[in-house]
């Protein structure tokens, strides 16, 4: 009798689940197949990919649009070419064995899948010891982000860029360097986006001798690029000797980018390069900053700073706000901060309803520096009051 009240429950909630999951595929397969969700910007690197699958020129503009004409419901609108380092397109390669239809729909799952699994990664470096509700509302949180709804509709990769420095960050709190060292190979997709936080990890591995992270990303780096070779021999002719993108003057959502749009200077779209010797700092002063505080800082400071970067890129930004959320519990004013927290996601979404041009994104960042420095500084006391 006991044994059957003990096990009906678990078998009820089992088939919850499994129909839960039934509704949210079907959903998704519906919205994939019904509209354009998730598909602008992965219709350009599945085209990339899908030339590199035949051998061709993945950077041949050209090229691009006669694969994306031959799909159907394509859009007549202009092509642009998928400008990332050609690590990237090893990842997208199973998706071109697919249809395309089924290949959005196959990578919107995917890219759901990889921000679940990095939120769980964040709730175990920065909420180990929090509460299972704290735990759930910043995954909760992380889904509904605004960047990450963006990023999910457009198909981006970000998500990818996300994944890779977070997986590093768990695989070296869990003292697996070696492939703490191959999941940055995921960050090259973007590298400008964690150029600060990855020139922190890289230095930290060389200062505690654990070479076996500079190993892991040099090996991710040659099987990547074998795997390239092997399929499109001529890949690397493609990349250095037909390749012209002029991306460092696009108008996006950093400092840098909202002054040169109001024609103020060109000169700030490398401010960045004023805070690289912020890593090797922080570094020593490993006291007062943790491996994972300098990570959720580092990414905090650069995604303002630098050289471009979309507002579907603020998804990184999650790392710092679990930050903050691990110091909520602790915070005297963690209402207001809450309070705050919500109102700047609310102004979030609705400036997307509005027609706002993508430099006037780069408040968010600087918006969560704010939320991120009062926090920090309101725990602060709370953490040297027990050592006086």
């Amino acid at each position: 009798m006991n044994t059957t009240r003990s096990t009906t429950p678990r078998w009820l909630l089992i088939g919850l689940v499994i129909l839960l999951v039934v509704l949210i595929v079907s959903t998704l397969w519906n919205l994939a197949a019904t509209t354009d969700f998730g598909e602008s910007d992965f219709m350009i690197y599945w085209s990339a990919a899908y030339l590199i699958r035949n051998g061709q020129n993945p950077y041949n503009l050209d090229l691009i649009k006669s694969v994306q004409a031959a799909q159907p419901h394509t859009k007549p609108e202009p092509t642009t070419m998928a400008w990332n380092p050609p690590f990237f397109f090893v990842l997208l390669l199973p998706f071109v064995w697919m249809p395309f239809g089924f290949a959005k729909f196959a990578w919107l799952v995917f890219s759901i899948i990889i921000v679940l699994t990095a939120g769980l990664m964040l709730v175990s470096i920065y909420m180990p010891n929090d509460s299972p509700r704290v735990k759930l509302a910043f995954i909760v949180f992380a889904v509904v982000f605004p960047a990450v709804v963006t990023g999910l509709y457009m198909g981006q990769v970000t998500f990818l860029v996300f994944w890779g420095l977070v997986a590093s960050l768990y695989l070296m709190k869990k003292e697996q360097w070696f492939w703490a060292g191959a999941a940055l190979i995921l960050t090259t997709i973007k590298p400008h986006m964690v150029v600060l936080p990855v020139l922190y990890i890289l230095i930290y591995m060389a200062s505690h001798r654990k070479y076996q992270g500079w190993v892991g990303l040099v090996v991710a780096g040659f099987v990547c690029l074998g795997i390239l070779l092997i399929i499109s021999p001529g890949l690397i002719h493609n990349l250095i000797g037909e390749t012209s993108v002029g991306a460092g003057r696009w108008a996006t959502s950093t400092i840098g980018g909202l002054l040169s749009y109001w024609g103020v200077t060109e000169a700030t779209r490398y401010l960045i390069v004023l805070f690289l010797p912020l890593p090797f700092i922080l570094l020593r002063f490993p006291e007062k900053f943790s491996l994972e505080l300098s990570v959720a800082l580092l990414t905090l400071i650069t995604v303002p700073t630098t050289i471009y970067g979309w507002s579907y890129d603020q998804t990184i930004l999650l790392i710092p706000i679990a930050q903050v959320f691990s110091w909520l519990t602790r915070s005297k004013y963690k209402w207001v901060i809450i309070a705050c927290m919500i109102a700047g996601i609310a102004l979030n979404y609705y400036q997307r309803v509005l027609p706002f041009h993508e430099v006037y994104y780069v408040w968010v960042p600087l918006f969560w520096l704010m939320i991120f420095g009062a926090t920090w500084r309101n725990v602060a006391p709370l953490k040297e009051s027990p050592a006086q």
